[in-house]
């Protein structure tokens, strides 16, 4: 959820746009399609200065959104390229992609790779035998 403070042109937009960092978006509480969707409807605002629920304010939001979208775009590329060379699993996805990840952080891109994998099974570009999870193995569709 986001608050429009319109008098002095101020969104108060919770974890979705965060001056330090991107936000986790993780099944089953949060949809990347939602996250996506928000994020869009955030960049068309004309607030101009946000203030997430961590971190400090943010003075650059269309840009931020964008580069959001973008970041998050990018991350879906990368899914699909590593998944163009043949059918795996969430572990090997994040190896693959989160080069030089913190080893702790592992668990928490395994979810951010689970919802863009629920979304890409959504719109019909990845396929799983049965409901998406952490421990489905993955292919393009088709």
């Amino acid at each position: 959820m986001a608050y429009a403070l319109k008098e002095t042109n101020t969104l108060f937009a919770g974890d979705h746009v965060m001056a330090w960092a991107t936000s986790i978006v993780a099944p089953p509480d949060g949809a990347m399609s939602d996250y996506m969707e928000s994020l869009a409807k955030l960049a068309r605002r004309k607030e101009t200065t946000y203030f997430p629920g961590h971190g400090p304010p943010s003075v650059t939001r269309r840009a931020s959104c964008n580069y959001y979208i973008l970041h998050r775009k990018a991350r879906e590329a990368s899914i699909l390229h590593r998944l163009s060379k043949g059918a795996t699993d969430i572990p090997t996805i994040v190896r693959a992609i989160y080069i030089g990840i913190d080893p702790r952080l592992t668990g928490a891109a395994g979810l951010s790779v689970l919802a863009h994998l629920e979304d890409l099974v959504a719109r019909g570009l990845v396929e799983t035998d049965g409901q998406p999870s952490v421990e489905g193995l993955y292919r393009l569709a088709g």
